[in-house]
């Protein structure tokens, strides 16, 4: 995958900041749902789920996979730039320490407002995933391949609950690695919670660094080839779903009826993301990541979705200030609205009877937050764009 055809900086990193920023706010929506709009189902249990909220959680499920690929892609533009593998390695480390530390002091407690349970979510694994990534640079991008594509497309067959078993008081070490679950200390009241085990996540960052090659191409080459590549993970995903052979642990059912029938097709398992679900959501991401390289900085729709860049340049920032936001927000309502601050997330359980879920509060709440947030995160992207401080980059 390599060209001696280079393209003009401005428009892929202007396609890259607009989609980065679409998932910035879809995973903003996916938090206030958590807090704002908790519901006593599973918004994806077809039997029990209205569609409205299957599809304001299923939406959200484009915003972890492509958030960690474009990471990938990211790391191979930033080794463009400072053309020192050494540099780029020094980054990835550094910087993927630093997510693993962020999660674990900063964002656990921001979610919970204790701190008995340490949840390992999508930044910790992004920072081990840089953290292995700055290792495999050093590799030819078909050994990379040839390492993480494997992983993406076979994780799938492991038996989670016989390698648990046969693991047993290290069982640990598989939920760290595969599978979702609580790892207990004796005679401790606090425990970790691993929400993204590294498999397969650490794969689609791989992927994400060697796709980024392709910019190096030129434009049209670039953008015929994520295109083609995109609608192939879609072709694939839907004769893998449609005939139930492999990739998912939970399978189409074909008695579903109408709209029933389609939320069923659509509901594959994020956790750990089964081949399926890459293949679901990474293609008609790299399907509009194409797109968007076409739009110039004229074009009427380019001048309607700019704004997605002020989110997409300062993803950290965004994440880091939104949650306790929306957390302290909502204590303070229940508060009022109850008579006692309720974390809807973590205590749903103390709901009164009186609560009903709603959408309309939801979603009026997150364009709410987008407002407030929208000119600090412009200002601390125009304050990155003008200061050499490297601090800043890690934020």
């Amino acid at each position: 995958m390599t060209s001696s055809t280079h393209s003009a900086p401005l428009s892929r990193v202007s396609s890259i900041d607009i989609l980065r920023g679409l998932i910035i706010i879809l995973m903003a929506l996916d938090h206030t749902r958590a807090y704002w709009g908790v519901t006593p189902f599973s918004p994806t249990d077809i039997e029990l789920s209205h569609w409205t909220w299957f599809f304001t959680r299923w939406i959200t499920h484009f915003c972890a996979p492509l958030f960690v690929f474009l990471t990938g892609v990211s790391a191979f533009l930033y080794g463009q730039k400072v053309q020192d593998k050494t540099q780029l390695r020094n980054f990835l480390f550094t910087r993927g320490l630093w997510l693993v530390l962020l999660e674990i002091l900063v964002i656990t407690p921001s979610w919970q407002g204790s701190y008995n349970t340490v949840v390992w979510q999508v930044i910790w694994v992004i920072g081990w995933s840089m953290i292995i990534l700055s290792v495999l640079i050093y590799l030819k991008p078909k050994w990379i391949l040839a390492l993480c594509v494997p992983v993406l497309l076979l994780h799938n067959a492991l038996n989670d609950a016989d390698i648990l078993m046969q693991l047993s008081q290290f069982d640990w070490l598989w939920h760290v690695l595969h599978t979702q679950g609580a790892i207990e200390f004796n005679n401790s009241n606090y425990s970790i919670y691993v929400a993204y085990p590294l498999i397969p996540w650490f794969s689609f960052m791989a992927l994400g660094y060697v796709i980024g090659q392709t910019y190096l191409w030129s434009p049209q080459k670039r953008i015929t080839y994520l295109t083609n590549l995109g609608l192939g993970f879609v072709v694939m995903f839907v004769l893998l779903r449609a005939t139930g052979s492999y990739g998912d642990p939970s399978e189409f059912d074909g008695q579903y009826q109408g709209i029933n029938a389609l939320m069923s097709f659509l509901n594959t398992h994020k956790y750990p993301p089964s081949l399926q679900y890459l293949l679901m959501t990474l293609g008609p991401g790299l399907i509009l990541l194409a797109q968007l390289e076409k739009l110039t900085v004229t074009h009427p729709l380019y001048l309607r979705i700019a704004w997605l860049k002020t989110f997409g340049a300062v993803p950290l920032f965004f994440y880091v200030i939104h949650v306790p936001i929306i957390n302290g927000l909502a204590l303070i309502y229940t508060w009022a609205k109850y008579g006692q601050p309720i974390n809807m997330f973590f205590e749903s359980f103390k709901l009164p009877s009186s609560y009903e879920p709603s959408l309309v509060l939801t979603f009026t709440v997150w364009i709410l937050l987008l407002a407030a947030l929208y000119l600090p995160c412009k200002q601390y992207a125009a304050l990155k764009r003008q200061s050499n401080n490297m601090i800043l980059s890690y934020l």
